[in-house]
């Protein structure tokens, strides 16, 4: 009864939130005497076989933002001539993907940091979830393409370090890459080339790559033994979607080839 008064003096606004929290009062204070008899589970699937009506409400709430969400996810930046598909040790797709942030944060030193320049780009290829089509190439292709939402990230290293970070992706019998070259024996990197000249323990690199890689991310720890490290605040999606529509002005459709960037050294 006492509870009950309670409530009484619940403002109206709060009523619901109090009901919820007195139901499950009562349902803890009974827990002690109460016993799990079965458990049971079933798969939902979230597809059009969903029966459930959606509410009024809400859908005219929802339905401005995905309308201009498929709006924007439609928008057709460019073409491309051929399928573009991932691969070890490169593929074309790697290849494209680790050009164009090359040449795209290129672009970005030249703006923020004039007395820079990028040596050599890297893109995991776990990160590149699909293909890009033959045809055109949509936002949406770029969202399925890369749909984390990571960072490129500039870091400053030292050639031994990079050399040992060569070694971890002849490992996994390589990546996307850019700006260098080497051959795999035993699992090794061997004779790289960094813009066409042997890789100088001495002397400092600068590497771009994703805030993934960079954290240590597939097994990168490598990469923490960095001089410097600029975090540019720009997303791997947002450059590619930028650097494409900037091609599709231009009339420009993309391409890509395996050219021996990374080959069997055996």
């Amino acid at each position: 009864m006492q509870i009950f008064n309670y409530i009484k003096k619940v403002p109206s606004h709060r009523l619901p939130t109090m009901v919820i929290l007195l139901f499950i009062s009562l349902l803890l204070s009974g827990c002690h005497s109460m016993q799990v008899t079965k458990v049971g589970f079933s798969n939902i699937r979230l597809d059009s076989s969903l029966n459930i009506v959606p509410d009024a409400a809400m859908e005219s709430i929802i339905l401005p933002y995905r309308t201009k969400l498929m709006n924007d996810m439609e928008e057709v930046l460019c073409n491309s001539k051929d399928p573009l598909f991932a691969g070890r040790p490169e593929s074309p797709l790697s290849n494209f993907c680790a050009d164009l942030i090359l040449q795209e944060s290129d672009s970005i030193c030249m703006k923020r940091y004039p007395d820079m320049r990028i040596d050599v780009s890297m893109v995991n290829r776990g990160g590149l979830r699909v293909p890009i089509p033959k045809g055109e190439v949509k936002v949406q292709n770029m969202f399925e393409l890369m749909p984390f939402e990571n960072e490129i990230v500039f870091l400053k290293i030292k050639g031994d370090v990079l050399r040992r970070f060569i070694d971890h992706l002849a490992s996994r019998g390589g990546e996307g890459v850019s700006g260098m070259r080497f051959g795999i024996r035993n699992e090794k990197g061997f004779d790289p080339l960094i813009q066409g000249k042997p890789l100088d323990d001495s002397k400092n690199y600068w590497l771009v790559t994703s805030d993934y890689i960079a954290n240590g991310g597939d097994g990168s720890e490598i990469l923490k033994e960095v001089q410097q490290r600029i975090a540019t605040g720009v997303k791997f999606r947002d450059m590619f979607i930028d650097h494409l529509r900037k091609m599709g002005r231009k009339g420009l459709a993309i391409e890509a080839k395996i050219d021996g960037r990374i080959y069997d050294a055996k």
